[in-house]
């Protein structure tokens, strides 16, 4: 009897995430995704802070004790409070259309592009690991020449983020700068990882568009590392 309730309990406080992971996922419900244009990810996608809150602090006791199949289900719902957090846009320009201008004219014997051209994308994360309960943040370098036709592209970046499995976990894509598109900005994205998130290398893939047209893209790897965990929650969170 005992161990039916040692077994039990945990149990119950699982289906508890669970109901609320699937408020999450629900059609717009607080942890609805998709791609999104905004500076941040719309109100009615944004998850609950609180609720977020709760689930770290139920995944967390459960790895602190039970069996192998309840700290399993415990990680795989720490991965579902993951998909459910809302990612935040930010950039700065750095150097003006006119200056982009010039110095693509400089390097191309002083002709400009007719159509909008990406001169330079990169982006990385800093630091490249993070624990649990902190935020991971990509940093980008955007540079792109306006064209003599297209003086005010559309610029947007994208970012795609995985489970070590390699399954998506959530894309969503951003308006670098609502006025021009064009010159040269620094931005990134702002990823809170919930408590409980197991560790391992998470890759994450970022696109550029211009215009709504893919025109760059890097893969990255972001590492979630924990403090001294036991072995079998490490072969537990490979598993998810």
């Amino acid at each position: 009897m005992k161990n039916l309730k040692q077994i039990a309990k945990p149990m119950v406080a699982l289906l508890v995430v669970s109901s609320m992971l699937a408020g999450c996922a629900a059609p717009g419900g607080p942890g609805a995704t998709g791609t999104t244009t905004a500076g941040t990810e719309a109100a009615s996608g944004e998850c609950n802070t609180a609720m977020l809150a709760g689930i770290g602090a139920v995944v967390g006791g459960l790895l602190g004790g039970g069996n192998n199949t309840v700290r399993g289900a415990a990680l795989g719902a720490s991965l579902g409070a993951l998909a459910c957090v809302a990612l935040n846009y930010q950039s700065q320009q750095v150097k003006t259309a006119q200056q982009v201008q010039t110095d693509y004219k400089v390097a191309n014997k002083g002709k400009l592009p007719e159509q909008s051209t990406l001169v330079k994308y990169e982006t990385g994360f800093t630091p490249s690991s993070v624990r649990p309960g902190q935020k991971a943040q990509t940093n980008s370098y955007i540079e792109v020449a306006a064209g003599t036709r297209d003086p005010n592209p559309l610029v947007e970046e994208e970012l795609s983020l995985y489970k070590p499995n390699g399954e998506l976990i959530k894309t969503v894509r951003k308006v670098v700068s609502s006025n021009n598109g064009s010159g040269a900005y620094k931005g990134g994205f702002s990823i809170p990882m919930p408590e409980g998130v197991p560790q391992g290398i998470y890759p994450v893939r970022t696109a550029l568009y211009l215009n709504s047209k893919r025109v760059g893209g890097q893969d990255v790897k972001l590492q979630i590392v924990q403090r001294q965990a036991p072995a079998s929650e490490l072969q537990l969170a490979r598993a998810y």
